[in-house]
């Protein structure tokens, strides 16, 4: 279930125009030091996969799990054809420092050969050329993103949810103004208000034995377990819940103890 984080680089004369025209979020946002989360989707409006979107001095950084990252190049390059762009890996490191975030504003701060990610609360993410020794533990900045509101989709959860299930129009994904990306008609027909909501509950357990996604309640299926991590108070899980479950005990099918999920925090 757990992934860790791949860094892309798009570069060439169109990578601009090219992105702007795949992404759901406002490109023309990206100023000199100002990023912004993305949603990819489908035709049929489903997220594919949640990117981190960053300015970078050659080109623009597409940060999102390495797992997701086939299925998107291999979507995304489909669109390519003769645009002067290029995909490719870079060899960046992604990561979080424990502290407050120096920045209310999704802008990159540079600080001793490291890009420190503003805008995300409770945590420090940050871009670096170099493993960071005081870098966080990968699951305990999960619980900080999970916390944060943040979600993940992971090559198991791709193509399954709509944006508005995944709260991604409060956290700056879909441009509610932008016209003519990839899923944009379909989002467009697409209900305000989902039966589905993004959820978190919490646990003592200091781990999930589970592999299973599915939530049940009495049997019922419920939902569908996106994430979780763990910090000094326990564990925390992240969720996509069908409405009239959010409150009631559920469970995974080979897990006993029972989950109670609540709306989760607006970003």
């Amino acid at each position: 279930m757990k992934d860790d984080s791949l860094i892309l680089k798009a570069t060439g004369v169109d990578a601009g125009t090219f992105l702007q025209g795949q992404l759901a979020c406002d490109t023309s946002v990206l100023a000199s030091d100002r990023w912004t989360y993305s949603a990819y989707c489908t035709s049929q409006g489903n997220v594919l996969a949640l990117l981190w979107v960053f300015p970078w001095t050659d080109g623009v950084l597409l940060r999102l799990p390495r797992a997701t990252a086939p299925a998107f190049l291999a979507q995304i390059r489909k669109y390519i054809q003769d645009s002067d762009v290029h995909i490719s890996e870079t060899a960046l490191h992604f990561g979080a420092f424990a502290g407050d975030n120096p920045s209310d504003e999704q802008r990159l701060i540079p600080a001793d050969g490291k890009t420190l990610i503003g805008g995300v609360p409770g945590v420090i993410p940050y871009i670096s050329a170099q493993p960071q020794a005081d870098a966080l533990p990968a699951e305990t900045w999960y619980a900080a993103r999970i916390r944060a509101g943040i979600p993940e989709i992971y090559a198991d959860t791709a193509g399954q949810f709509t944006p508005v299930m995944l709260n991604l129009t409060a956290l700056g994904a879909i441009s509610p103004k932008k016209n003519g990306y990839i899923g944009n008609d379909a989002i467009a027909r697409q209900p305000h208000k989902a039966h589905h909501h993004l959820a978190t509950a919490t646990a003592s357990a200091p781990a999930l034995a589970s592999s299973e996604r599915t939530l049940y309640a009495k049997g019922k299926v419920a939902g569908t377990l996106l994430d979780y991590g763990h910090d000094a108070t326990g564990t925390i899980l992240q969720a996509v819940i069908e409405d009239r479950y959010l409150g009631k005990a559920l469970h995974l099918r080979d897990e006993t103890h029972p989950l109670h999920f609540q709306r989760a925090a607006t970003p």
